[in-house]
């Protein structure tokens, strides 16, 4: 992973205050380095102030704005940093970002869209960047990218985010994995927000990394500026400065790992296809900004600012006891369940193998909800002649508990259930797989789990034939990830609601839906921890390892494709409680499980999408069915924290 740290500070300054200004440019700079940020971002015309209106005009502007640059460049060893100023070219003044680095000022990126609207008058006295590149006191300086030991780094300063036309679109095609913008922006109520939608855009749309910093306080007279700073990565926004602070400048820093900008790119056709149409004929230079190889972030760092749960946005209800996150993820899997039954057309009612356990809970909660939606809801009273369910237990293995919960849940549901044994069918099965084996001693034991889950897939599909049913399968996505599911067997069905759903989200989902809809009879179900019931005293997470760990890496290594050593460091600092050594046979085990069985994954039923992360062929997983994974196993074998 390359882990940099960026870091945006908010900075008040005084127009026309040049020592004043570089000063609290310096002490920002100082302390970035002292936290070990690898580039800095500091507000639009730090330097002179910001707006210098008229004064703009007097040609010591300029003059002393540069020898103020130059001073802070010499405190830019072991850093990089964007500083805004004013430089003059020919007789025309321009708005400018230098990135000084390693000592010396590298270049200037000039601002390109002037605002002329509102309070802005900036057409008035700068001169708007028409675009190539050219020299300032023997500088480069135009559209520019950086290339730095950690990436390439180029910038776009204030409005020019706010066009239509932003500049960092060439600037990013040319290479640029970083977007800088040293911005102005004053202060009125809300406008924050929309910074922030800004932000994420440009940073989900351009693929990059996005630094916004912006000035602090009042300015000659009337605009106050409300600080804050935001970093944003493609998928989220990483990072969000104190607004309106009562401080002469605050910092704020995130780590980004630019391999997966990297790996966004890539795996992202429109941008592969906008960058090769590009074919060298842009504007934009690259200039070497000098430095040899960086030393990274560290992964605490990065892993201390992932997201508590990969797939949940915010654990806590925001609103009311209401998760607008999960309210929306429950909707959005009823209604594609009731589509998919209506709109194939052929099907008479929801059939459901209830196992007592959380996932079959969750599709008899779905098919409870889309049986009242059916017809626009019209016949909602009537959705109980449109869902069965089934308890099948081997007496040798099924719990007391499971047919309890699964019973108790039914009947709060008001839907038909009936229990039906299996244990006949399974002894047969055995009897006859003996036979097969050439005696009983060659069965394996994987074999003896497999058959029953196989007898339960062939009833409840001759059920399904009989009742003109839709036979849920109820297998969730960390299960298709390590092949925890039989073929032929527990993955039968007509549909698959719940295989892009994790486990850990599917158990948050139910103790959600229990505390919102008041279903008493789910307590039964999470109280009993996850067992496929197949062999005495089975227990999922014994065979495989704790599923919050499993989802984990299935994100880290299916969703953000870090390397497994990179995976087991980042587990090691998610889940400290477990020995380090633990969580490497752990991540060796997943990553295994994840390669053998993608012959698994390509035989599962017909799926709904609905998370970012799908594990399915059909919709735009491809992942070969035989390869070799002994190089990263060999890595992750020597790999060592940091």
């Amino acid at each position: 992973m390359r882990l940099v740290r960026i870091g945006v500070a908010a900075i008040s300054v005084k127009v026309g205050d040049f020592a004043w200004n570089s000063g609290r440019v310096r002490v920002a700079l100082e302390a970035a380095k002292e936290q070990g940020v690898h580039l800095l971002v500091t507000p639009e015309l730090g330097i002179s102030g910001y707006s210098l209106e008229d004064r703009v005009f007097w040609p010591d502007i300029a003059q002393r704005s540069w020898a103020a640059l130059e001073s802070l460049a010499k405190a830019s060893e072991g850093i990089s940093a964007f500083v805004g100023l004013p430089v003059r070219i020919d007789s025309m003044m321009y708005n400018a970002a230098a990135f000084i680095s390693q000592g010396l000022v590298r270049g200037l990126v000039l601002k390109r869209h002037l605002p002329t609207y509102s309070i802005f008058y900036e057409g008035r006295n700068w001169t708007a960047w028409r675009g190539g590149i050219t020299e300032v006191n023997g500088v480069p300086a135009g559209d520019l990218v950086f290339k730095t030991p950690y990436g390439l780094v180029t910038a776009e300063i204030c409005e020019d985010l706010w066009s239509a036309s932003s500049p960092a679109y060439e600037r990013v095609l040319a290479g640029a994995e970083i977007v800088c913008n040293p911005s102005a922006s004053p202060f009125t109520p809300r406008k924050n927000e929309e910074r922030k939608r800004l932000v994420r855009n440009a940073a989900s749309h351009l693929k990059v990394v996005y630094a916004y910093a912006n000035l602090l306080g009042c300015d000659s007279s009337r605009l106050v500026f409300d600080g804050g700073g935001l970093i944003a990565t493609p998928d989220e926004l990483l990072c969000e400065g104190r607004l309106l602070s009562r401080k002469s400048w605050t910092l704020s820093t995130a780590v980004v790992d630019l391999d997966d900008i990297a790996r966004i790119r890539a795996e992202n056709t429109t941008w592969r296809l906008d960058a090769s149409m590009r074919n060298g004929n842009g504007k934009t230079g690259i200039i070497d900004a000098g430095g040899d190889a960086f030393d990274p972030a560290s992964v605490a760092d990065f892993a201390a600012q992932l997201p508590g749960s990969f797939y949940v946005g915010d654990l806590k209800p925001r609103t009311a006891g209401r998760d607008p996150y999960l309210d929306e993820l429950f909707d959005a899997l009823v209604l594609g369940l009731r589509d998919y039954f209506e709109k194939v057309g052929v099907f008479q009612r929801f059939l459901i193998a209830l196992s007592g356990g959380r996932d079959s809970a969750l599709c008899l909660l779905m098919a409870v909800e889309a049986a009242k939606s059916l017809n626009e809801g019209t016949e909602a009273g009537r959705y109980a002649e449109r869902v069965s369910a089934v308890y099948l237990p081997n007496s040798a293995y099924s719990s007391s508990g499971t047919q309890e919960a699964a019973r108790a849940l039914a009947e709060e549901l008001g839907v038909p259930f009936r229990v039906i044994s299996i244990h006949e069918e399974a002894e047969v099965a055995l009897a006859k797989a003996a036979e097969m084996a050439g005696g009983p001693e060659k069965v394996a034991a994987m074999a003896k789990q497999n058959l029953q889950a196989r007898v339960r897939g062939a009833m409840m599909l001759n059920w399904a034939n009989s009742a003109g049913g839709l036979l849920l399968v109820t297998s969730n996505l960390s299960e298709a990830a390590v092949g925890y599911t039989t073929t032929g067997g527990d993955n039968e069905g007509g549909y698959s609601p719940i295989a892009n759903v994790p486990k850990t989200l599917v158990s948050r989902l139910l103790e959600y839906l229990a505390e919102r809809d008041g279903i008493r009879s789910l307590q039964k179900v999470l109280v009993i921890p996850p067992s496929a019931e197949l062999a005495p005293d089975q227990l999922d997470e014994t065979d495989l390892m704790p599923y919050v760990v499993l989802d984990d890496l299935m994100y880290l290594y299916a969703r953000r494709r870090l390397s497994l050593p990179d995976c087991w460091r980042v587990l090691c600092q998610r889940h400290a409680a477990h020995a380090p050594e633990q969580l490497r046979e752990w991540t060796a085990s997943f990553a295994v499980r994840f390669a053998a069985n993608q012959w698994k994954r390509d035989q599962h039923p017909v799926a709904m999408k609905v998370m970012d992360l799908d594990l399915d062929p059909k919709t735009g997983f491809r992942f070969p069915v035989s390869q070799s994974i002994q190089h990263e196993l060999d890595a992750l074998k020597g790999a060592e924290l940091e």
